[in-house]
């Protein structure tokens, strides 16, 4: 399945019917989408979070078991199977979470008994160690900015993309996904507009990235009229003329992960996950809070709308991400 067939609320309740009609629970489908929808608003999410339910369901109904007829100890069992399996304990807790999620909407249309829903709502996540993308120093930083080399088309491409992620601090997708038509100018600065989790837009300014952003479309050819030509492209084999589709996740990481080779970082080395392109959102967003940025501007440059916490007290301005963004001393 494509992340393109979990775009419509329409789309997400024909793949769960059918789930369930081929566990013969077809009512259930019902009780499901609403909630399912409303939680994870990007495709992309229920793409996942519909295969760790598909996966569920399909282990119960090897095993002779209804989905209305699940309880907490075949939900510890199937638990101890992904344990068993060597899943990650963040992609179990992930799976549990849905399972969870599940049930308790199955509780409220009276699908299934309370104290069923109670035990399986007590099965227990696996402790997952947060925080674990590891961040550069302002110097590994600064030496990654400038490791390309920039008197090839790939070298400039490569530091304006490096740039890009300093001064923005967008996760991965926001920046491979933008057009040329993404970006703005007002009077006196440059901006870009991205995409961010549940298709949230967001106008972030450039600052010193501009220029080199700019270089990069002279040297690749690239106009301003041509406003859905990726911003960011792989080059054909002649190593200057740029395709039309953007970067896939994999080429950014091999971008950031060559690029600190060649600076002698040992791209293994620094945490358990070792460095990614989250690292560079997660180096920028330390930068400009050591630089002396408030946590309450970070936080709207970084785009965290976290409902528990920070939007009963926080209200979105724009000025508090520029003032975030200016802090940051990677140039």
């Amino acid at each position: 399945m494509r992340i393109a067939d979990f775009e419509r609320s329409v789309q997400v309740s024909d793949h769960i019917a059918s789930l369930l009609v081929e566990c013969h629970a077809n009512d259930a489908a019902a009780a499901i989408v609403p909630w399912f929808c409303d939680a994870l608003p990007s495709p992309k999410s229920r793409k996942v979070y519909f295969a760790d339910m598909q996966a569920f369901f399909r282990a119960m109904q090897s095993q002779g078991v209804d989905p209305l007829s699940v309880r907490g100890d075949h939900v510890r069992l199937y638990k101890e199977a992904l344990t068993e399996s060597g899943m990650k304990s963040a992609s179990i807790a992930r799976a549990l979470s849905v399972i969870r999620g599940t049930y308790q909407q199955f509780g409220k249309k009276g699908l299934v008994a309370w104290d069923r829903v109670g035990d399986i709502q007590a099965v227990e996540s696996p402790r997952v160690e947060k925080n674990t993308t590891p961040s550069l120093s302002e110097d590994e930083a600064c030496k990654l900015l400038h490791a390309p080399d920039e008197n090839t088309a790939i070298g400039i491409r490569d530091h304006a993309i490096l740039f890009t992620y300093f001064k923005t601090a967008c996760r991965f997708a926001a920046i491979a996904n933008t057009r040329v038509g993404d970006l703005e100018r007002t009077d006196t600065d440059w901006f870009i507009v991205v995409q961010e989790k549940g298709k949230k837009q967001r106008r972030l300014p450039l600052l010193e990235a501009a220029a080199p952003v700019l270089r990069w479309l002279d040297v690749a050819g690239i106009g301003f009229d041509d406003r859905e030509h990726p911003l960011f492209c792989p080059l054909e084999q002649d190593r200057r003329t740029p395709k039309r589709r953007p970067l896939s996740q994999q080429s950014m990481l091999d971008i950031v992960k060559r690029h600190a080779t060649t600076i002698g970082l040992d791209v293994s080395r620094l945490g358990r996950r070792g460095i990614c392109t989250h690292s560079l959102r997660k180096t920028a967003l330390n930068n400009a809070l050591q630089h002396g940025a408030k946590v309450e501007e970070v936080q709207q440059w970084a785009g965290h709308l976290d409902l528990r916490t920070t939007q009963q007290y926080i209200q979105y301005n724009e000025k508090d991400a520029e003032t975030a963004a200016r802090r940051c001393q990677i140039r």
